[in-house]
């Protein structure tokens, strides 16, 4: 696949090979031990159940998974299809197939061919995306000796960190998004035409996987044909990002006779012992009141599960991200591209949606924004001069990744146990040793 061309060519050269070596060798030996390989839910079943019957069954049909019990399925045309996003899935399958060759075979509870799914799939593309945010630095002004600190702040202190340990379509895009964003940035640096055609396929593949990612594909390809019109960089561009973007549609038509997502249309989930039938918390389905919406949107970022508390370096690179929109600012147009991308994102769900992102630890729809964002870890030391930086700075850093730690326990935390995710987590946690 031409992706993974692009993937290889995240390696370092010159200088930077000894680095670049211990660097991908500490990632590869932190992902072979923050794997949770249990399906813990509806969410993963589903997406499980169309690997399984892609490799067994050889259709997008779900009906002889051992994972159709599970609640987030439609039923169309008396046959249940997983409602998720197909593409996530289908990587999936590639490395499932020859797994089940081997006698491996996916089923619910702790699972060796879910963890060689999440190790092939999740992590290569978060390692990739690592490795893609320390290239990207290289068209900073940030100095080469602070690269190593930037890098394992940027790694381990989000929520970006703990949604590697298990399969899901947010941690996926959000890593493509910062690959797509260092091409972008290699192409218009360096004026590399094929580096944009790489941009282009890693923005639209985070779309065919996460759909309110595809505002960061259309402001970067509005940027893109500012710069170059309609010459060939910006043709490549909306090259790449076609290929998974016309799988991804392709694959909703053949199924549901839609390109709209499946889990959109509230009449494919009609079906005997569905909840969602008389449900009113699909997301993407209707619009909630203006006073319902402020209330979410708060409680969604600063309450029980407040993707702010979760992230507490957002604190400062929110601030970081908005002053880079100022005129003659490094990357200006590219930042408010990014600011009102996350804005447009996040108000997606605080607009249509209301359960919280479900069992899950913090938001995890706003994990996408996270690889962006941290991006502009950058600038930090424009702020080397406020003295309270040296004391925050460390503190909000051992928080960061404190938290993130904790949920590699369970990214899907279990509400039955406690209903804020992190305790949740700890009492799950103090469970198995104790």
């Amino acid at each position: 696949m031409g992706s993974t061309v692009a993937l290889a060519e995240l390696s370092f050269d010159g200088d930077e090979y000894i680095f670049s070596r211990h660097l991908t060798l500490l990632l590869i030996l932190v992902s072979l031990i923050t794997i949770n390989p249990r399906i813990n839910g509806w969410n993963e079943a589903s997406r499980m159940a169309l690997t399984q019957s892609l490799v067994e069954q050889h259709s997008f049909i779900i009906d002889e998974s051992v994972f159709v019990t599970g609640g987030d399925k439609v039923f169309i045309d008396d046959h249940f299809y997983s409602d998720k996003p197909a593409i996530p899935s289908m990587l999936a399958a590639i490395i499932y197939a020859p797994l089940h060759s081997l006698g491996l075979r996916l089923d619910y509870g702790w699972n060796l061919s879910y963890y060689f799914i999440i190790l092939f799939t999740i992590k290569v593309f978060w390692i990739a995306s690592i490795l893609a945010f320390r290239k990207a630095l290289r068209f900073t002004s940030v100095q080469q000796e602070r690269y190593t600190l930037l890098v394992l702040v940027y790694a381990f202190a989000s929520l970006s960190f703990s949604w590697s340990a298990t399969f899901s379509n947010h941690s996926l895009a959000g890593s493509s998004l910062m690959i797509a964003l260092y091409y972008y940035l290699k192409g218009k640096s360096e004026n590399s035409n094929y580096s944009l055609l790489w941009s282009g396929l890693f923005f639209g593949l985070a779309a065919s996987m996460d759909m309110p990612t595809t505002i960061f594909l259309l402001g970067f390809g509005l940027l893109v044909f500012h710069t170059w019109r309609i010459k060939s960089p910006t043709l490549l561009f909306f090259a790449g990002a076609v290929i998974p973007l016309s799988i991804h549609l392709a694959v909703n038509y053949s199924i549901g006779g839609t390109l709209l997502p499946l889990q959109i249309n509230p009449e494919f989930f009609v079906f005997e012992g569905s909840v969602w039938t008389e449900s009113n918390t699909l997301s993407g389905v209707g619009m909630n009141s203006p006073l319902f919406t402020l209330q979410y949107s708060l409680i969604s970022l600063f309450g029980y599960k407040g993707f702010v508390w979760y992230n507490p370096l957002l604190l400062i690179l929110t601030p970081l991200l908005i002053s880079n929109i100022r005129r003659g600012k490094f990357l200006q147009s590219e930042t408010l591209v990014i600011l009102v991308g996350s804005v447009i994102l996040m108000s997606y769900y605080f607009l249509f949606s209301s359960n919280y992102g479900g069992w899950s630890y913090s938001i995890r729809w706003f994990i996408p924004v996270l690889p962006l964002v941290f991006f502009y870890l950058f600038d930090l030391e424009s702020l080397e001069n406020r003295a309270w930086v040296k004391t925050i700075l460390p503190i909000l850093i051992v928080c960061s990744v404190s938290i993130a730690v904790i949920g590699l326990v369970n990214p899907w935390s279990n509400q039955d146990i406690h209903v804020i995710p992190i305790i949740a987590n700890l009492k799950q946690l103090w469970g198995i040793f104790f």
